[in-house]
């Protein structure tokens, strides 16, 4: 025991000296949503999501070797996770449906800086997986259903940071959208007895022209004395289809986080 004391006291000491800095958001987010899905009705559903996210931010290594300059410099990465469930209701009331939804993505970014720091422009690539579920109440054909997609993303962001007397702030403003990708949509069909006028399950190349996905988030980061938090608003559009069967899913979510920062070091073990 007395040496394992003594190990994590010296890499208390060793971390602050050659680490790296690591900037992680934990958050939740609940809003409202509005999904248009012709398989099941030609009326909209509308309800209310609530889940929880995660999100890293880190600058590469400096000793990373990249191209003639030797230095990955001025590149970061940045990864999320987030897990929603939802519960969505037709106009008339006679069906409705509970959901999971699941999205996670990792990439690297370019950042640019004017004004000692105080303003940002990111831009890079992103790549995310997503899932979603959802179970109906009153649909014998189908009871269950799901979505699946891998996308390549473009991602951007700027921010501005602003400072009080013993408070700072940091406006934010993010941005993600599909480029290029595949998903995978199950059997849809008319009727029971209609299956071959229906689409069969399918994986498929996706893009702005068959699945068009955009994500953006505009927040405000406050650091107090002790703590720092982070409020704001969450915007996602998916909306895709094939033939004559669409699928369009549009929801706004308040989200309000916690953001904590602290230094890790790669080269050393315990």
């Amino acid at each position: 025991m007395k040496k394992v004391f003594g190990i994590i006291l010296s890499a208390l000491f060793v971390l602050p000296l050659c680490a790296q800095e690591h900037t992680n958001v934990l958050k939740i987010h609940a809003g409202y949503g509005r999904q248009i899905d012709t398989y099941l009705s030609p009326m909209a559903y509308r309800g209310w999501q609530l889940g929880l996210g995660n999100e890293w931010w880190q600058a590469f290594r400096q000793d990373t070797k990249l191209g003639r300059s030797g230095k990955l410099a001025n590149w970061g990465h940045v990864g999320r996770v987030d897990l929603d469930a939802v519960r969505y209701i037709n106009t008339a009331q006679s069906n409705l449906f509970y959901g999971m939804q699941i999205a996670a993505g990792w990439g690297a970014f370019y950042c640019w800086k004017w004004f000692d720091d105080r303003l940002k422009v990111h831009v890079g690539p992103y790549l995310e997986g997503s899932f979603a579920a959802r179970s109906q109440s009153a649909n014998y054909n189908k009871i269950v259903s799901f979505d699946v997609a891998v996308d390549a993303m473009a991602m951007g962001g700027v921010s501005w940071s602003f400072y009080g007397k013993k408070t700072s702030y940091r406006l934010n403003y993010l941005i993600r959208t599909n480029l290029i990708g595949f998903d995978f949509l199950p059997d849809y069909w008319e009727s029971y007895y209609e299956i071959s006028q229906g689409v069969p399950g399918q994986a498929r190349c996706s893009g702005p022209w068959n699945h068009h996905t955009l994500k953006q988030e505009l927040t405000l980061d406050l650091q107090f004395p002790h703590s720092t938090w982070r409020v704001g608003a969450a915007h996602e559009l998916n909306d895709y289809g094939t033939r004559d069967l669409h699928f369009s899913r549009n929801q706004i979510n308040l989200v309000i986080g916690c953001i904590w920062k602290y230094r890790i070091n790669p080269h050393s073990r315990l």
